[in-house]
């Protein structure tokens, strides 16, 4: 349930402290920590109609929300496709858009890193909340020198890592959202292992008597051209890939239609100014991945979406310009005579 009341957490103030009145709509799936959060603004003396949930699915109440000449903004998180058709549907009436889409994040990662603290960051970018986040460092792009060190000690972590129970305060990896999200992670590991990529770890479903599990998984050998190298999983899968050059590395990472976020592992100052430079994506993390706070701007380059969440950039979104020109003193007429 946390990710699901961060996302909320990311628009709901700034909208309300730009002077808003809101109709919030979580997702179908996740309703619950949204409704738990309507009780508390009430408690908290939110006034009646400022803040108002709604629940139900995108075609039912969701496409009235894009749609409606009463809403002049739509703030959307979720998958590119249905951000797409929020878009499409929003330009009916010319609403103001702000979009959080999908991501496949890459971490770069040169052999002058410090590897141990790049281990544990790549073990939990790939694994948090089962991978179904999309800041999640689903890609790294692999100096060809340290590779198989790499995806060693990545395995022998992952291994460590617990799947089970998402209420066990000792697990790290919890359920998939659906059997059906499941069975299309499972997808997309065969089809990758039978265009060549090894299956390194994991690499299928857990059966642990009730629910739906994905085994902490790493793919190597990927190339640029596969779709798990280029397609949003969703899932706690892991993509190595590897590279030569700088130059190499940049073109891999910045190949794919997605531009949310990145992450560059290097001693080297120059190095990572240089990646945060060229990488298209809306944050670079340097040393670190998914770090922040929340005066930090947060959003998406090209199909990772439009606009910006936290901070100042945020209130602007759920804002408009308006110009109010005063006149002081007589006023100058086009036809009085001049000199």
């Amino acid at each position: 349930m946390e990710l699901p009341f961060l996302i909320v957490s990311q628009k709901l103030p700034f909208a309300l402290a730009a002077g808003c009145t809101t109709v919030v709509k979580p997702s179908e799936l996740t309703s619950g920590s949204t409704l738990v959060l309507g009780e508390i603004l009430e408690a908290a003396g939110v006034p009646s109609g400022v803040v108002n949930i709604i629940t139900g699915t995108g075609p039912d109440v969701g496409a009235v929300m894009t749609t409606h000449p009463h809403v002049d903004m739509v703030s959307f998180t979720g998958s590119t496709g249905v951000g797409k058709l929020t878009m499409s549907n929003a330009a009916q009436t010319l609403k103001k858009v702000s979009l959080e889409l999908g991501g496949k994040n890459p971490q770069i990662v040169f052999p002058d890193a410090n590897l141990d603290d790049f281990i544990d960051a790549a073990v939990f970018g790939a694994y948090f909340n089962a991978g179904e986040c999309c800041n999640a460092g689903s890609r790294l792009i692999v100096h060809k020198d340290i590779a198989q060190d790499v995806i060693a000690k990545i395995a022998a972590m992952s291994a460590k890592v617990k799947v089970g129970d998402p209420l066990d305060p000792e697990t790290q990896v919890g359920a998939i959202i659906t059997p059906q999200h499941l069975e299309k992670i499972v997808g997309y590991v065969s089809a990758a292992s039978s265009n060549g990529a090894t299956i390194s770890h994991g690499g299928s479903a857990l059966d642990l008597g009730s629910g739906q599990f994905m085994s902490p998984t790493i793919l190597s050998a990927v190339t640029p051209d596969m779709a798990v190298a280029r397609e949003e999983v969703f899932g706690p899968v892991l993509s190595v890939l590897t590279f030569e050059t700088m130059d190499e590395a940049i073109r891999i990472a910045n190949s794919i239609d997605y531009g949310l976020s990145a992450g560059v592992w290097s001693r080297d100052f120059d190095t990572c100014l240089t990646i945060g430079r060229k990488v298209r994506a809306g944050t670079i993390w340097m040393n670190t991945f998914m770090d922040g706070a929340s005066e930090l701007p947060f959003g998406g380059y090209r199909q990772s979406g439009l606009g910006r969440e936290l901070g100042r950039h945020a209130v602007e979104d759920y804002t408009e310009t308006k110009t109010l020109n005063m006149h002081i003193g007589g006023r100058t007429g086009w036809w009085m005579p001049r000199g």
